[in-house]
């Protein structure tokens, strides 16, 4: 093979390595953003049906898992999911393993609640699109704290999202896969 046929071969390799990076990380994206927002549909994007779940207080599958999560998340007046400092490390053409830190919350019933922890994934790809077939979450730390009155009263005037759902009207589907 000429140097030439080499340089392109490696060229291309980084730039399918690059993309795969990216539809992971739009993937973590997706994950929390399918829990703020309710939304099943884009949550079942992120994972295989048959992904391996570990939570420690749920060990299964994302099929079963599913309900499961939808409700926790309901339950809350408003949620927050952030994913950070992913690690992307690949295994072969189709196999990521990723670890990412996740900062969630939510307020409901007078309190404020803020868990950290970290998210294990393992990413396959299948027929071209990549999605978690395994997550398995450790708790680091939580934090608890009682709603504060006045500060709720000083927020009156702030927008809000009072109806959680891809049907409110500031929901807007944001699955496309820029990667491409």
């Amino acid at each position: 093979m000429s140097d030439i046929a080499e340089e392109l071969k490696a060229i291309r390799h980084e730039l399918d390595r690059l993309k795969s990076r990216e539809a992971i990380r739009q993937q973590l994206a997706r994950y929390g953003r399918g829990q703020e927002w309710l939304d099943v549909t884009l949550m079942n994007d992120v994972f295989f049906e048959d992904a391996d779940i570990d939570f420690g207080f749920f060990q299964g599958v994302w099929r079963d898992y599913r309900p499961v999560l939808m409700e926790i998340e309901a339950a809350g007046e408003s949620t927050f999911h952030m994913c950070a400092c992913e690690q992307i490390e690949f295994d072969g053409d189709h196999t990521a393993h990723v670890e990412v830190y996740g900062l969630a919350g939510g307020r409901g019933d007078g309190f404020t609640q803020i868990y950290g922890g970290r998210y294990m994934h393992r990413f396959e790809r299948r027929d071209g699109v990549w999605k978690s077939a395994r997550c398995h979450y450790v708790l680091d730390w939580t934090l608890r704290q009682p709603v504060d009155p006045a500060m709720s009263e000083a927020l009156t005037g702030i927008n809000q999202i009072k109806h959680r759902s891809p049907q409110n009207p500031l929901f807007r589907h944001m699955g496309i896969d820029v990667t491409g």
